[in-house]
């Protein structure tokens, strides 16, 4: 097994305060970077760029060592594009013998470490929860449970095993929320409840949300959910009961006004009955004002919940 000391000894690394090695040793092994390599990011990555070139300030990647020569980046691949970046733009970088030296740090750990090792990064741009959701996928299949995942990476289990619920959706799911379609919690609630049909599901209610001027599909957007049974079963036999009420005169004036035969009229009601009607319409609102502000409260709780708040 290659280790630091023997690359330290054979000068492939060198070492005063803190281990350094070439830019051109820097590895990034085939697979294993979570990060969606979409148009955000590169915007990331140009931004680090110029960050770097002027000057600033970077902590140093986490490397294991690499039998083939130079080092595997376990933990810094953005800032190492960023710094190739950087040099390619003159970033006066170079030392007398024209090499750029990186500073690294070694990893301590297996393989299951290293991937939870990318999700509890402190580098400056978060994992989105996709990513994280398919980081979460490679710890599972290492044979780690919910609660072994959770405790790792400081979230809960149910964060867990609602992330794993968007990793193991379908393609197209998982595009709409690479796209900014919908949240990754409501579409953990769509898969959860429509299962394979979820991605049509999706599809759907997000030509609905634009064809309504929404950016995305939100609880809001969705169908809304139906008034309370006993609300509505009230609000229907007190209007029963208020046409038993009314006279024949009374019902064949409110007919002749349906149907256009006459133009205007009077007619006189029971006012206790007119009342109990009044009433139920209120029972209505304040029901559908209810559902309003429970909607509204799920989106909010929707926005601060651990499934989008991951670390980088």
């Amino acid at each position: 097994m290659t280790t630091f000391k023997q690359k330290i000894i054979s000068k492939e690394i060198k070492r005063a305060d803190a281990m350094k090695i070439r830019f051109q040793d820097l590895h990034e092994e085939p697979g294993f970077n979570l990060r969606i390599e979409d148009a955000e990011f590169q915007d990331s990555i140009e931004s680090l760029a110029d960050y770097i070139a002027q000057g600033g300030q970077y902590p140093a990647l986490e490397v294991r060592p690499r039998a083939d020569g130079g080092v595997w980046i376990v933990d810094g691949h953005r800032r190492k594009r960023a710094i190739g970046v950087a040099i390619e733009r003159g970033a006066p970088m170079q030392d007398k013998d024209g090499d750029v030296w990186i500073s690294i740090v070694p990893f301590e750990g297996n393989d299951a470490d290293r991937v939870a090792r990318i999700m509890t990064s402190n580098e400056g741009r978060k994992l989105s929860p996709l990513e994280v959701a398919n980081g979460y996928a490679r710890l599972r299949a290492f044979g780690w449970d919910n609660q072994r995942i959770a405790q790792k990476v400081g979230k809960t289990p149910q964060h867990v095993a609602q992330l794993l619920t968007l990793a193991d959706a379908n393609s197209d799911v998982q595009q709409i929320v690479a796209a900014g379609g919908i949240s990754a919690s409501e579409a953990v609630k769509v898969v959860r409840e429509h299962g394979e049909n979820a991605g049509q599901v999706l599809t759907e209610e997000l030509n609905k949300a634009k064809a309504a001027g929404k950016a995305k599909v939100t609880a809001g957007t969705m169908k809304a959910k139906a008034l309370p049974r006993k609300v509505v079963d009230a609000a229907i036999e007190t209007v029963n009961e208020f046409m038993g009420t009314l006279s024949l005169d009374a019902i064949k004036k409110l007919t002749q006004l349906k149907n256009g035969t006459a133009l205007h009229g009077e007619i006189s009601v029971n006012a206790n009955a007119l009342l109990a009607l009044l009433n139920a319409n209120n029972a209505v609102k304040d029901a559908r004002a209810d559902l309003e502000a429970k909607r509204r409260e799920r989106e909010n709780k929707a926005a601060q919940t651990d499934i989008e708040d991951v670390a980088a």
